[in-house]
């Protein structure tokens, strides 16, 4: 009889340190956007952390602010940082205007039949898309632990709607991940998530 064994993958959902945007724009996926000062101070305290805990590969979101973010980590751990697009940040239909006009008019109602028909990404997709990633991760790493540098609402849907919660506004200004701040799923050997915290 062949053995199964029970193997157990750790992936580490890391946010993205504090972004230089002096003119407070609703980034999204806009090219630049790096790290500020502060930003880098927090990964370097991070990966300081996450240098405890034996990590053997380092995956990342292609935006500017989340390579930087992995470059960083990579050169604490020793890894060499591979990009994943399934890591991308949301598609915002309304990126480039101010984060003010942003939190005034549209972020409580984001994820909504009206702005869907402008082109904002569903929750449901980018939901499918974080499962890909740790679908991938567990096939191709499993039994080790894995950090994914990526975006705070990729991340927050995936631990909600993985628990079986709605990813509702009110669930998002009470659990949101703060940059340079990571939450750690375990996969189990039979596919069940354990998050952590």
């Amino acid at each position: 009889m062949k053995r199964i064994l029970n193997t157990e993958t750790t992936i580490t959902f890391l946010r993205h340190g504090v972004v230089e945007n002096p003119q407070e724009i609703l980034y999204g996926r806009l090219p630049g956007f790096g790290l500020s000062v502060l930003g880098k101070k927090q990964i370097i305290a991070t990966g300081q952390e996450l240098a405890k805990m034996n990590v053997s590969q380092i995956y990342t979101s292609p935006m500017k602010r989340t390579r930087e973010t992995s470059t960083i980590l990579g050169k604490i751990l020793a890894r060499v940082p591979k990009v994943s697009f399934l890591l991308n940040e949301v598609c915002l239909f309304c990126q480039g205007i101010t984060t003010r006009e942003y939190h005034v008019r549209v972020q409580q109602n984001l994820y909504s039949e009206k702005n869907y028909n402008k082109g904002q990404e569903r929750i449901e997709h980018i939901f499918l898309r974080m499962k890909q990633f740790v679908k991938l991760i567990v096939k191709k790493h499993p039994g080790v632990h894995v950090v994914a540098v990526s975006h705070g609402d990729p991340i927050m849907i995936l631990r909600a709607l993985s628990s079986g919660i709605e990813f509702s506004w009110d669930y998002k200004r009470r659990n949101y991940l703060q940059t340079g701040k990571y939450i750690t799923l375990r996969v189990k050997s039979d596919g069940k998530y354990v998050w952590n915290p």
